[in-house]
């Protein structure tokens, strides 16, 4: 609690592999409505088929440097805290952590359209929107939403046009950071699909 008030935190959570030029959009806008952001790389995305590429080490790693490129440190964070935990990632268990971490917060999911779609979908929904306010990000592809909506003029980037850029050695400059470049090549990520 920040005096007598009640922190709001916002969460950020994605599979982010990699992490692209549209979701560092997305965090900065909604750094300037919330006290706090806190990105989360999905541990092991249990309503994905697939399952991501990159290690959750090397998710979380790339999440730091791109963030780190907002110069936002002192309000976005990156948090490992599904990443470190075994089995599937369910955003209940992840909120229920946050709030011991931040008893005196207010908590809300961000998500994009097409996850606030399928919010009934995912374990314990009914209890997890009882802990948490949602605020979708509005694509203009994607009908209304039911929730609050935000709209941020990201750029329409997919995490899977990027891999299959670097599997067909295809540059990747404009959709991610140059750290993000550098690391995706130094570890030789994404490659293997060829």
């Amino acid at each position: 609690m920040i005096g007598n008030r009640i922190q709001k935190i916002a969460i950020v959570g994605g599979t982010f592999d990699p992490i692209h030029l549209g979701h560092l959009k997305i965090i900065s806008e909604v750094a300037k409505k919330f006290e706090k952001v806190i990105v989360i790389p999905t541990g092991d995305p249990w309503l994905k088929a697939a399952k991501p590429i990159a290690t959750g080490e090397q998710r979380v790693a790339m999440a730091q440097t791109a963030v780190n490129s907002l110069n936002l440190a002192d309000q976005v964070v990156v948090s490992a805290i599904e990443v470190k935990r075994a089995g599937p990632s369910y955003a209940i268990d992840t909120v229920t952590a946050l709030k011991q971490i931040y008893p005196d917060a207010s908590f809300t999911l961000v998500l994009g359209s097409d996850a606030a779609r399928n919010l009934h979908k995912w374990h314990r929904s009914d209890e997890l929107q009882k802990l948490v306010e949602v605020l979708v990000v509005k694509r203009e592809s994607v009908p209304a939403s039911e929730f609050p909506e935000i709209q941020i003029d990201a750029p329409e980037i997919s995490s899977t046009e990027i891999r299959d850029k670097v599997a067909h050695s295809q540059e990747i400059t404009d959709l991610v950071t140059p750290t993000i470049s550098t690391f995706i090549k130094e570890h030789q990520l994404y490659v293997s699909q060829r």
